[in-house]
């Protein structure tokens, strides 16, 4: 899953007096038909359902969780600008407006049970995090294929779906398999599909599978990801300009909570908003192996966009398509460029970088010169494991995902224009194709 933050640029050239929308509507199952009609009955009657507000949020997820400890009280301000974001754009039906609170609720409870974890056993926070891998780069440019590809190793601990879904209580190895929070994420997954069938194309979600950071930054409620599914630009504009080094504290914190009984050598893990904050990363992993990841934008941003559409789709009838290709132009472009001023300062051997192509025609001799690169291992049981992953998880498995710059308005002049200076680095830095 991709981060999206919409800049201040973007808002003053794509308002309501720019181009004609490109509407997106997605099909709707006939109960939530029926639903958005009885709550468009109540809105004319001026009642907006459910009500969204932060204090009935933190009510309901303290009743939920019987617990009241929220610890820092920073993410409050992250939850009122998210809301009311959410409110400004006044385009979601009613089960959109129920969706987005119950995932809102969702992550509340589990901050409060973290926090209990961490009162109750504060030796969590003892638990050594070493030498963590994490793979980043533009959104829809190879990650999840190399990180999932990268999980196989035996040494590694990655990050599973039902555990990214439910980090609280710690899981243990020798329940991992059999956890009841598995079966929840099983149903959860199976929710999202029926919502948005078009996703199994987009992104294989499995509860037992390797999965990205993004949940876990969401119990701070300051998370880039949030934009990707929400329509919320306020809440965007204002990301942008947030001290990100306290989220990755918290972030390293429910990564010792979740390795505390259920260790590895060192933790695989990924996500694209990780690009954007390698300054952070840096600060508080200083010994972090970053692997990033490089696809040419003309592939890039209609994937991303396509993707993003989908997922707003599940609480709006309608996405403009346009407006969406124009922001992830922008903000991505603008996250490269923060992620190449990062990147000079800092120090080269923390960085390894693969372009699309060079992983899609040799995944396997990529894996060995990553592993070569940061001095891990890469031996024959690792190397037979990401062979038979391969072999029962072949490319367009779940269907062929398709998208082109023109469904967003967008066109490659413009695009490879505004990606100029990522284009330039790349072919001084590493001149392949990418």
């Amino acid at each position: 899953m991709a981060v999206v933050i919409r800049t201040r640029g973007v808002d003053r050239a794509w308002g309501e007096s720019g181009p004609d929308p490109i509407w997106y509507r997605p099909h709707r199952p006939s109960w939530m038909s029926l639903l958005n009609r009885a709550g468009a009955t109540l809105r004319r009657a001026g009642l907006r359902v459910p009500k969204l507000d932060a204090p009935s949020f933190l009510a309901e997820a303290e009743r939920r969780a019987r617990l009241s400890d929220w610890g820092d009280g920073r993410f409050r301000t992250s939850l009122e600008v998210l809301i009311a974001s959410f409110e400004e754009q006044d385009n979601a039906h009613t089960f959109g407006r129920l969706f987005f609170r119950e995932y809102c609720v969702r992550l509340l409870v589990n901050r409060l049970k973290i926090q209990a974890d961490l009162k109750r056993h504060p030796e969590i926070l003892e638990v050594p995090i070493r030498r963590p891998l994490i793979i980043t780069g533009l959104p829809r440019s190879g990650t999840t294929f190399l990180h999932r590809l990268m999980s196989e190793d035996p040494a590694g601990r990655p990050l599973l779906f039902w555990e990214a879904l439910e980090p609280s209580p710690p899981p243990r190895a020798e329940t991992r398999r059999t956890d009841p929070r598995i079966a929840r994420a099983r149903k959860s997954v199976k929710t999202l599909y029926a919502l948005a069938p078009q996703l199994a194309a987009t992104h294989l979600y499995d509860a037992e599978a390797p999965e990205e950071c993004n949940n876990l930054f969401g119990h701070e409620l300051a998370a880039g990801f949030l934009t990707f599914i929400f329509d919320v630009p306020r809440y965007a504009v204002w990301l942008v300009d947030q001290d990100l080094v306290e989220n990755y504290r918290s972030f390293r914190r429910q990564l010792q909570l979740l390795s505390w009984r259920c260790p590895g050598d060192h933790w695989v893990l990924k996500a694209p908003p990780h690009l954007f904050a390698l300054d952070a990363i840096l600060a508080v992993f200083p010994d972090v192996c970053i692997v990033q990841t490089h696809r040419d934008p003309l592939q890039v941003i209609p994937s991303a966009c396509s993707m993003s559409a989908i997922f707003r789709g599940i609480t709006s009838d309608r996405v403009d398509l346009r407006r969406l290709g124009a922001e992830y132009t922008e903000a991505l472009a603008e996250g490269v460029e923060k992620a190449i001023a990062v990147r000079a300062k800092a120090d080269p051997a923390r960085f390894f970088d693969v372009s699309y192509p060079r992983l899609l025609a040799d995944p396997i001799g990529t894996v060995r010169e990553i592993c070569r690169y940061f001095g891990s291992a890469c031996d024959a049981e690792f190397e037979d494991r990401m062979r038979r992953w391969l072999a029962e998880n072949p490319q367009h498995k779940q269907g062929v995902h398709r998208y082109g710059l023109e469904q967003f308005g967008l066109d490659a002049d413009a695009v490879n224009g505004r990606f100029a200076t990522y284009r330039r680095w790349m072919d001084e830095r590493f001149p392949v194709a990418t």
